[in-house]
């Protein structure tokens, strides 16, 4: 120790040990990471259609609602000349 040795060779090794340790952990859960965002991204992407499909829903039944009483006017009074 008098050379400036903070730690002896065991230490150094156990030492390595424990963080090779901690390092698979941490990419155990990165890995777990990676396939939970993968699973929230297709989860994201549904909701975004199905969000769509509503407003487009939503914006026929408008248009109808909006634009149906001018369409049977102008049949009406075609069938009236008739």
């Amino acid at each position: 120790m008098s050379d400036g040795q903070w730690y002896t060779n065991k230490d150094l090794f156990e030492l390595i040990n424990e963080l090779s340790d901690e390092m698979r952990e941490t990419r155990s859960m990165i890995r777990q990471y990676n396939g939970l965002r993968e699973k929230v991204d297709a989860v994201e992407k549904k909701v975004d259609v199905m969000e769509a499909r509503a407003k487009g829903r939503s914006s026929v039944g408008k248009a109808i609602r909006e634009w149906g009483g001018w369409f049977i006017a102008v049949i009406s009074l075609i069938i009236l000349f008739l």
